[in-house]
């Protein structure tokens, strides 16, 4: 707890420090206006072309070669398994042994 001269000299230097109803608008304007600043930057940043404006392309290109790539290795996959059912196992391991030189 504090004494009553501690309280005294709080109640005085808040009295003195007073903020005027002009002064608080004006803080309260420039806190937004800093928010504002702050929220826009990015967008501002993306939309001038930032670094997406140069790869717009590229997404879709590497995930088509993706794709294919997924696709030929699946069916290197199935063709060595319905080999090895019928009784390729030699070849299957041929394949096998490609696939990871490729790889």
């Amino acid at each position: 707890m504090i004494g009553a001269e501690e309280r005294r000299k709080l109640m005085d230097r808040v009295g003195r420090d007073s903020i005027s109803p002009l002064g608080a608008v004006l803080k309260c304007a420039a806190c937004i206006v800093v928010l504002v600043i702050i929220a826009a930057g990015p967008w501002a940043f993306l939309s001038a072309g930032g670094p997406t404006a140069a790869n717009k392309g590229h997404p879709a290109s590497r995930a088509g070669a993706a794709q294919v790539e997924s696709k030929r290795v699946f069916d290197e996959r199935r063709s060595a398994y319905e080999d090895g059912r019928d009784g390729g196992v030699a070849k299957a391991s041929d394949a096998k042994q490609q696939r990871l030189a490729v790889e």
